[in-house]
């Protein structure tokens, strides 16, 4: 059902994000916070360059925090 959908309508672009990784970051951090606020941890960690699955894992708990909390 859901290629049929993608297929007949395409991509909804529904929730924003740059990457697949983005998106699941976003829907993460929005589950405790406003919007505003998760826009500005994932400009944060953009900015940092750590916007992978690799790069969080790799990130000192304390300044992953510092990142995420605006």
């Amino acid at each position: 059902m859901y290629r049929a959908m993608l297929r007949a309508l395409g991509p909804q672009g529904w929730w924003p994000g740059r990457t697949r990784f983005e998106v699941i970051i976003g829907a993460i951090l929005t589950q405790n916070t406003a919007w505003t606020n998760v826009a500005r941890a994932i400009g944060n960690l953009r900015r940092a360059r750590v916007l992978t699955p690799e790069a969080l894992a790799a990130l000192p708990a304390p300044q992953l925090a510092r990142l995420i909390r605006p």
